[in-house]
């Protein structure tokens, strides 16, 4: 303890006598300071003191030591500055202290001969990663580092061999709760791609192992964008086992489909139920009250719907006569008969918020502080007429469109009721979805004025349904969602310039003009309502290829920004074909083109392999594959003879 107190008072004695206002990490080449953990450091701060070593050591080549702030010395101090990383004793002896941070929130602070990257970590369960939110901002903020697509290529890490840091102070805590991108990697979609394309499991997750490493041990690239936050809601659709639990003893809980029965035997996993039946009710409040008692930590549990499938909303009168005849009118399906049909009805959100009403009331009664996350969705995306929600009921928000105008600014005046309706809403969109393809569609700046528009009205956190790993045609919006996810109040065109000054060098001003021409096509798709590939001629990638040849001049001589160039190229040239082949599926396509669509596909067929193989990153093969190989046996007239051509 003496030694401790020992050296506290001569680097605050050196601290006081320095005028410097910088301090040097590295000199030369060789390191000029120590990062200091606390004795039992968060598991954020020893993550976070790896990742900040081994970014130094690839930018100067040297290695800063981590130490234990138990082994710092007062000859330590007189020859060397301080990184604190993490909040421990010594760094709390010197006035740096996370106190007063909400969760991931993080305390940058660089002064005379200490520099201090901390968060309050263990003290905000919900974000525990303050301190790596520091550390990551403090190379990327005064260090130039970045992180622009996963793997070696993506990361921007400056060369130098001296490294100082001026004075300077930065306090932060995300507004956000909750901040997540979901990661879509293997699942059994992407296996029916992949058996589709001729490639195996092991082969996937190698590919992916070896395009996503990097030279400098990092977190991977979405907790490096600093996407986390817990809201600490179970969330998802709620029903998915009611029928092989309850089918055969209560049928009455399920909805009456438009022939008379109520059978859901046909997709048990996606019943659909009768939304007034008490019994129901009463057993699904009792199964959310054992689910709370089995976890107390969770602040709420799900009773979403569930989604999709060939099964009716219940037609029976009871549930009739819980929707609002002053609702806005919506169109449902009808599987039941030989053919599909689809028919007008009153949205049915009054007859929803009755059931998650008549739940919340009982689960209220055992558990008052907890929440219910129900959704707004599907039939029932509109706020409800006639009713009110339940004070403990959280919306999950889903409705949102990049390639259709009037549906973006329906889904807009939706979230304006929605946040006036509930006390409590997060956003849960699936346009990352938006056609299968992977093709080169960019709306950065439309988003961001709607991700700020529903920041500043009531947005809890977020929970994007999900990025499929289309970089080189899609990386830039995940890039922007990911940024504005930490901080909304971000400028889009900062952004924006800077992944392409940052990534480019050089070329940037070309590679701009490049998303730019994609931004605006993307608008035309969403103004004009056309199908999402239809801008994409021949002639406008043409226009687009020549913008990047453009880049390459630019670019000539710095092999790194080449090869990011490429890559670009690799997704237009996939857009290109894409359009290509969906042309096939056009009554023009069909009736003049379809001689070639066994050449159009197997060249396509061709090109996802070579991508698979060698641009693992560039675009998800495997997804497309499952996504939309169904579509040229669904409406290629010829498409027997057409399959006997592709290899």
């Amino acid at each position: 303890m003496r030694r401790f107190l020992v050296a506290v008072f001569l680097h605050l004695s050196i601290m006081s006598g320095a005028k410097a206002d910088a301090m040097t990490l590295v000199a030369d080449g060789r390191p000029r300071a120590v990062i200091i953990l606390a004795k039992t450091p968060s598991p954020s701060s020893r993550l976070a003191a790896g990742v900040l070593q081994e970014h130094l050591r690839q930018m100067s080549g040297a290695t800063v030591p981590i130490v234990s702030e138990d082994e710092v010395s007062g000859e330590t101090s007189s020859r060397q500055g301080w990184i604190f990383v993490g909040e421990g004793r010594l760094s709390l002896a010197m006035g740096l202290s996370a106190s007063g941070l909400g969760p991931g929130g993080m305390l940058m602070e660089a002064k005379g001969e200490r520099l201090a990257l901390l968060g309050p970590d263990l003290r905000t369960p919900s974000d525990t990663d303050g301190t790596l939110h520091a550390v990551v901002s403090f190379l990327e903020d005064k260090l130039g580092v970045r992180y622009l697509w996963p793997g070696e290529l993506g990361k921007v890490v400056p060369r130098t061999k001296t490294i100082v840091v001026r004075d300077f102070r930065r306090v932060f805590t995300p507004k956000l709760a909750q901040r997540v991108i979901r990661d879509i990697r293997y699942t059994d979609r992407v296996q029916t791609g992949l058996d589709r394309l001729g490639f195996s499991e092991q082969e996937y997750k190698a590919l992916q192992a070896a395009a996503t490493a990097t030279e400098a041990a990092s977190p991977d690239w979405f907790d490096w964008q600093k996407q986390g936050g817990a809201l600490r809601l179970r969330t998802g659709h709620a029903f998915g086992d009611l029928w092989k639990k309850h089918g055969a003893s209560h049928p009455e809980w399920f909805a009456l489909q438009p022939n008379g029965r109520r059978d859901q035997s046909r997709e048990p996993d996606r019943v659909r139920l009768c939304k007034s039946n008490p019994g129901l009710i009463a057993a699904i409040a009792q199964e959310k009250i054992a689910e709370l008692d089995a976890s107390p930590d969770l602040l709420g549990v799900s009773i979403a719907p569930n989604d999709g499938g060939h099964l009716s909303f219940c037609g029976c009168p009871a549930c009739e006569a819980l929707d609002s005849p002053r609702a806005p009118v919506v169109k449902l399906a009808d599987f039941s008969g030989w053919k599909r049909r689809t028919y007008s009805h009153a949205a049915l959100t009054d007859r929803m918020v009755y059931f998650w009403n008549a739940i919340a009331d009982q689960v209220s009664k055992v558990h008052p502080g907890k929440l219910l996350v129900v959704d707004a969705y599907s039939a029932y995306s509109s706020p409800p007429v006639s009713r009110t929600l339940h004070p403990n009921l959280v919306v999950r928000f889903v409705p949102m469109s990049y390639v259709s105008e009037s549906e973006r600014k329906e889904a807009l005046d939706l979230w304006q009721a929605w946040s006036l309706a509930a006390k409590r809403i997060f956003y849960r969109p699936n346009f990352l979805y938006t056609g299968p393809s992977g093709a080169a569609h960019v709306y950065v700046h439309a988003f961001a004025r709607d991700f700020r528009f529903m920041a500043r009205r009531g947005m809890m956190g977020t929970d994007f349904d999900g990025c499929l790993h289309h970089w080189s045609t899609q990386g830039l919006t995940y890039y922007v969602i990911a940024r504005l996810n930490w901080d909304p109040d971000q400028d889009i065109d900062a952004v924006v310039d800077d992944y392409c000054r940052s990534g480019f060098g050089a070329a940037a001003v070309a590679v701009r003009e490049y998303f730019n021409r994609l931004e605006v096509l993307t608008r035309q798709v969403a103004e004009k309502e056309l199908e999402p590939l239809d801008p994409f001629s021949p002639r406008e990638i043409d226009s687009l290829k020549t913008i990047l040849e453009r880049a390459r001049s630019l670019a000539a001589g710095d092999p790194v920004i080449l090869k990011r160039i490429e890559f670009l190229e690799t997704g237009l040239n996939w857009t290109g074909l894409e359009a290509r082949a969906h042309d096939l599926l056009t009554e023009a396509g069909r009736s003049s083109k379809a001689a070639r669509g066994g050449e159009i596909l197997a060249e396509r067929r061709a090109a996802m392999r070579d991508i698979f193989k060698n641009h693992f990153l560039a675009v998800n093969v495997a997804s497309v594959s499952w996504g939309e190989d169904g579509l040229w046996k669904m409406h290629l007239p010829s498409w027997k003879q057409i399959r006997s051509r592709i290899p």
